[in-house]
């Protein structure tokens, strides 16, 4: 049945719309102790997407203490060495230690972003203890964390925070960040993700935090324009919609039909324009396609539905 809602989806739009999961991966490969605080490699490419290079942002670190890691020194302080009780750490995040990353749609794309996962390593006396946070929020609050697969040397404790159990230096996979909800459907605006380390052992200059292999997933609908302006001046309104009403306007003011898919082709909605309005109260958030017909000449456009 999904194939042939997806038929009938590519038959009425073919020509303005596609969409598909992404994954970008970042590997470091070019970073080494001389290349400074942006990540030189290559950055990861997708359609309809435009991935940015990881910064460092640490005041008192001028290049990666690692090669093929992005590894940054002067973490702050926290930690107590040899000690694997997550209670006992005192320190604190500092919004001036980070490494950061943007993702931006590119014209006519709208994105949906469903989750990160990343290697983490430490020097002897590196954090104990990180976070990730995204400009969705203005980097107020860590985003859900999780360990997957599991791995008894990291923990997740209380407000999302990862903990290294063990006081070891090995890098682990496994620190994943769940992306979900309207905050992160239907996104026509880049957003920027930080990476936060603190809890280095000791009380001079904290150790190191690294990350490396750090995949940013989700999933990218493209609307072209071969069939966006083939109605005069036809206006749609609100659009994000946080309401139950859409409106529907053109040159033209004559009936008007609407059919309204969501991302599978699967059509949910089927009405006339009445007073330049129809009710979609009926639609969860999330993007759809809305075809709509007048006067012979049919046009699509995005919507997105928060």
């Amino acid at each position: 049945m999904k194939k042939l809602y997806t038929l009938l989806f590519i038959t009425l739009a073919s020509a303005s719309f596609a969409q598909g999961p992404f994954t970008g991966t970042y590997t470091f490969a070019s970073v080494t102790n001389s290349t400074g605080l942006t990540d030189p490699t290559p950055v990861p490419t997708t359609a309809g997407m435009t991935f940015g290079s990881f910064i460092g942002v640490n005041p008192a670190a001028l290049n990666s203490t690692a090669g093929g890691r992005f590894s940054l020194d002067n973490q702050p302080n926290g930690g107590l060495s040899g000690d694997n009780t997550y209670a006992a750490y005192t320190g604190t995040l500092s919004t001036s230690h980070y490494f950061e990353v943007t993702v931006s749609p590119n014209v006519g794309t709208t994105y949906d972003l469903t989750g990160i996962t990343f290697r983490q390593q430490r020097s002897g006396t590196g954090v104990r203890t990180y976070s990730v946070r995204s400009s969705v929020d203005g980097f107020a609050a860590n985003l859900p964390a999780s360990i997957n697969p599991a791995n008894t040397e990291l923990s997740v404790e209380s407000g999302n925070v990862f903990f290294r159990v063990l006081d070891t230096n090995t890098g682990h996979n496994g620190s994943t960040i769940t992306l979900s909800g309207p905050s992160f459907t239907g996104l026509t605006t880049p957003v920027t993700f930080r990476f936060y380390g603190w809890n280095a052992e000791g009380t001079g200059t904290g150790g190191t935090f690294s990350i490396d292999d750090v995949a940013i997933s989700g999933n990218v609908i493209t609307l072209s324009s071969s069939s966006f302006n083939a109605i005069d001046g036809l206006t749609m309104y609100p659009n994000p919609l946080n309401g139950n009403t859409l409106y529907l306007t053109s040159t033209a003011n004559a009936d008007m039909s609407v059919q309204i898919f969501d991302i599978v082709g699967k059509e949910v909605v089927k009405s006339t324009v009445i007073n330049n309005s129809i009710n979609v109260s009926g639609l969860n958030a999330g993007v759809y396609i809305v075809k709509v017909t007048e006067e012979g000449k049919t046009a699509t456009r995005k919507l997105v539905i928060q």
